[in-house]
């Protein structure tokens, strides 16, 4: 799922309902998708479309891309938080510390 579309979608893949990430991916795409959700301990279910590409879910229904990785809860495999930069695969770079807008008490 992009994220500029809030849109939230429960799909059937592999058998199982699941929340629907992402779809018509590259094989490239869905495997940085899914290695970045199974660090995160979500169970991650993967199947063809028939337009060749790949859509991309995990089992986990209250998950949602836009909220997670806004409110950075995802990290990567070497333990920085995602960005929103780092999800689209439009920058490598990930934050070195935690930068919030908000102060925290």
């Amino acid at each position: 799922m992009p994220l500029n579309q809030g849109k939230h979608s429960i799909e059937v893949i592999e058998g199982t309902r699941c929340t629907l990430v992402e779809s018509g991916i590259t094989r490239q795409r869905m495997e940085f998708l899914k290695e970045i959700l199974e660090f995160n301990k979500y169970v991650v279910k993967v199947e063809s479309t028939e337009d060749g590409g790949f859509k991309i879910g995990v089992t986990d229904l209250v998950f949602h891309a836009v909220v997670d990785v806004y409110k950075r809860r995802l990290h990567s495999p070497n333990g920085k938080i995602i960005t929103p930069g780092y999800w689209l695969q439009n920058s490598d770079q990930q934050t070195e510390v935690q930068v919030n807008y908000w102060i925290q008490d």
